[in-house]
């Protein structure tokens, strides 16, 4: 027999006699890796450790699964490794078998139910906001501080907005960016959500500014208590008093003048647009009551002319009210052209003062 047929030969042996002893010896590493299994198994079973399994990767066990904490998934990784195998051959005395690999498992935080359900919002001197309570999920909550800083750029606290179930409502999401929207356009202020209960409170600079934030949430169910420095109307709801109306009126428009273009009803300038968004606001404020609005001219040109400018101009007036949320049936015009002045018409600055919108509120009928 060549060299060649005594290699195989031999070749041959070796395999036969690696395939008997693991056929034939129970002892060897197979076995001991599957008691070990079982032992850390049981280990992990009795340490209350229910959501651990363990895999065996020769003399790896491998762990994985859920636990709610740092310290749990620590305690589940020491009781595998403080697991004995007695039936494991080889294993000195004293010494542990097995090792322990930890890495797939799982801290997941248990999402407890919250009642009351809250959330808050507080704008800070800064012109920030810091928020405080509750959404439903880390979606929701990253969502939330995006709004957040949607309205207040840069300037968002997050004093501990925190994962809870038992939102009452599936719109809450929604609920807290318009009250954020609505927080941001005011000057100080707070919004609160206590389950179903839902309130937006503060300071505005005008009326308009109130309405359009009342506007915004009002939809959603949220109640509004929003005060305007130095106003006269009530700060909530409809103003029963005509003469409260009409103070509010005069207020709003102290000595400012609706500026027309020149022998034109056309309103251009901002400043007036300003004015009648302000007084369009004060008006839904006064619905109970009727709004007349007067044109008058100055005394140069015709009479008849000046008459039906200063009609044009006040039916202008009108449409820029109405298009900003007045009720139609509320408004009425006049045009008296030359008709009523306040000063002589010798003087350029008498005759400015001739040019103008008179507001006149009386109750409905």
């Amino acid at each position: 027999m060549g060299s060649f047929g005594k290699w195989l030969t031999g070749f041959i042996i070796l395999a036969i006699a690696a395939l008997i002893l693991e056929l034939f010896t129970p002892w060897g590493a197979k076995a001991n890796s599957a008691a070990m299994g079982n032992s850390v198994s049981t280990a992990l079973n009795d340490g209350g450790f229910k959501n651990v399994t363990s895999a065996m990767a020769g003399n790896v066990a491998k762990l994985s699964g859920v636990v709610t904490s740092a310290d749990a998934r620590s305690n589940a990784i020491t009781a595998a490794e403080n697991a004995q195998c007695e039936k494991c051959t080889n294993r000195e005395s004293g010494k542990r078998w097995h090792e322990v690999d930890g890495t797939d498992i799982n801290v997941v935080k248990p999402v407890v139910t919250v009642s009351p359900y809250t959330l808050t919002g507080e704008r800070t001197d800064d012109g920030g906001i810091v928020l405080n309570g509750y959404v439903h999920d880390d979606d929701a909550k990253a969502a939330l501080l995006m709004a957040a800083e949607k309205a207040f750029p840069g300037k968002v606290t997050d004093n501990k907005v925190r994962i809870g179930h038992g939102a009452p409502t599936e719109n809450w999401l929604a609920i807290a960016t318009a009250n954020m929207a609505g927080l941001s356009n005011l000057d100080t202020g707070r919004f609160t959500m206590k389950d179903m209960d839902w309130t937006l409170a503060g300071k505005a600079s005008s009326v308009a500014i109130r309405s359009r934030v009342n506007s915004s949430v009002d939809s959603l169910g949220v109640s509004t208590n929003i005060s305007v420095d130095n106003a006269v109307a009530e700060n909530v709801g409809q103003i029963k008093d005509g003469n409260v109306c009409q103070q509010t009126f005069d207020r709003l428009k102290g000595g400012t003048k609706i500026q027309f273009a020149s022998g034109s009803a056309e309103i251009t300038d901002t400043e007036s647009l300003k004015l009648l968004s302000d007084l369009a606001a004060a008006a839904q404020q006064c619905s109970s009551f009727n709004i007349t609005i007067a044109g008058h001219t100055d005394s140069t040109g015709i009479a008849e002319s000046n008459r039906v400018l200063s009609e044009s101009r006040a039916t202008a007036v009108a449409d820029v009210l109405f298009t900003s949320g007045v009720v139609q049936t509320q408004l009425f015009t006049r045009g008296y052209g030359q008709d009523r002045p306040v000063a002589t018409n010798g003087t350029r600055e008498g005759r400015t003062q001739n040019r103008r919108i008179e507001f006149t509120i009386t109750k409905s009928k």
